[in-house]
Parts: structure tokens; C-alpha cells; sequence
């Protein structure tokens, strides 16, 4: 896998989550980011993979009643930025 086909994989997960509420996120999508983690390692990107674990993480977690909807939103919303870096070309560690 390439970073872009990483980027472009990832990228349609994450749109996959439900827009109200964390809690009712697939494990499918939790599963998917976790094999999206080990290739982010694979393709040499540690942020990446550390943002995409982080989100996962909190997944699982707020599943349980263990996080909040917005702790969730919060690494949703760096690994979003990070995509959208990878798509600027820019695959500089944050």
C-alpha cells in the first residue's frame, strides 16, 4: 500500500463514523483503523499511525462509557487534519 492509497482508504473510514454520537461507531471501523495503524507503520509514517491508533483508542472506549463524545472529536479532528496534510503532499512528521 502507498501512502496516497493509505490516505485515500482512510480517509472513506472515517466518513463511515456517525455523524451523532461516537458511541454507536462500528467495530468494523474501529478494526479498519487498527489495520490502517499497522500500515501507517509499514509506510514509515509514526504520527500517523499514533493519530490513527488515538482514534481507535477512543472508540473503543467510548463504546464502553469510558470517553466522552468530544475527547472522541478531538482526535477525530487531528487525524482528519493529518489526511488532509498527506493529500497537500506534505508527509512531514506534526
Amino acid at each position: 500500500m502507498t501512502i496516497t492509497e493509505l490516505q485515500n482508504k482512510l480517509s472513506a473510514l472515517i466518513q463511515t463514523l456517525p455523524a451523532s454520537g461516537f458511541d454507536s461507531a462500528p467495530d468494523s471501523v474501529i478494526t479498519g483503523l487498527e489495520t490502517f495503524g499497522e500500515e501507517a507503520e509499514k509506510l514509515g509514517i509514526p504520527s500517523g499511525k499514533k493519530l490513527i491508533e488515538n482514534l481507535a483508542g477512543a472508540l473503543k472506549s467510548r463504546k464502553t462509557g469510558g470517553n466522552t463524545d468530544e475527547s472522541v472529536r478531538v482526535r477525530f479532528t487531528a487525524l482528519d487534519f493529518y489526511i488532509k496534510k498527506l493529500q497537500s503532499g506534505d508527509t512531514e512528521d506534526l
